[in-house]
């Protein structure tokens, strides 16, 4: 009876060592993904359009008096 206790310890224990390591693996997938990402320079942008109207800005300017 003891031995099926330390026995169903021992595997509670292994379950919890797996499951830690795989969210540490988890966690190293993410970190490596994001240093690819970042390690890439930004590449250029410029719209093609513009779908707010453009007004001048000073009809929005405050006078600095």
């Amino acid at each position: 009876m003891a031995t099926d206790t330390a026995i169903d310890r021992v595997k509670s224990e292994l379950g919890r060592a797996f499951d830690k390591r795989r969210a540490e693996l988890d966690r190293i997938e993410l970190l490596a993904a994001a240093l690819a990402a970042f390690s890439k320079p930004v590449p250029d942008y410029e719209p093609r359009f513009h779908h707010l109207r453009r007004v001048s800005l000073a009809a929005h300017e405050l006078s600095s008096d």
